[in-house]
Formats: structure tokens, sequence, C-alpha cells
């Protein structure tokens, strides 16, 4: 145990069983701090999971600000992908405008195979 031994700033009362309980309470304490200071825990934390969220026609305002994956669905499994990491600027009953990582702004026809989500990563 570290030794400390001022009682200055103390509200015990004045007696030697006192003092002494104190300077055990304050010397278990003080270890207590040294260890967590050069011993920090180490956490760990999960990773955060994301799942894509698909975008519509009726939400896409919602997720302008977010990248997005713009793809046609082929068949059941299968996509073929228009544009990633896009955002969507606009959003019409035949097409969806959008803005690409060097700010160009770009079209592309919107149909019932057109999907919309927004990208994990």
């Amino acid at each position: 145990m570290s030794k400390i031994q001022s009682h200055a700033t103390c509200s015990h009362e004045n007696s030697k069983a006192a003092r002494a309980k104190c300077r055990r309470n304050r010397a278990k304490f003080a270890d207590a701090l040294m260890a967590a200071i050069t011993e920090p825990a180490v956490i760990e934390t999960p990773a955060p999971v994301f799942e894509a969220v698909t975008v519509t026609a009726g939400n896409w305002r919602e997720h302008k600000d977010t990248r997005v994956r713009i793809f046609t669905r082929v068949d059941d499994d299968t996509q073929s992908e228009i544009a990633s990491g896009v955002k969507i600027t606009g959003w019409g009953k035949q097409w969806i405008n959008y803005e690409t990582a060097d700010l160009r702004v770009k079209r592309t026809a919107a149909d019932s195979t057109t999907g919309v989500e927004t990208i994990t990563d």
C-alpha cells in the first residue's frame, strides 16, 4: 500500500484509530487509482451493425444526404449496379437524378425494376 500521512483535509474524529483507518482507506484508493492509470483496461466494443435501408420515391428526401447504391433487379437473386456511393438529388415518375463523388449530376431511368438502398460500410 502507498504511504499517505497527511490528514489536513480529513473530517474523521481526532483519534489514533480513526487516523489509522483513514490512512488505510486512502492508501487503498491511491493504489486502485494508480493501477487504473498505469494499466488501462482494454474494453472491446462490438462493431456497429448497419443494415441497408430501401429508398423509395416516397422517402428519398429523408436520405438525400446519404450515400446510396442504385441498381436494377435482373431477377430475384441478381442485381446490376448502376451507380454506387452517390447522393440522390431528385426522383420523378420515370427517372432518378443523382450526384456522383466528383459533383456531376446524372439521371437514370426509374421503373419497377430499379432499386435504391443506403450503403452499409
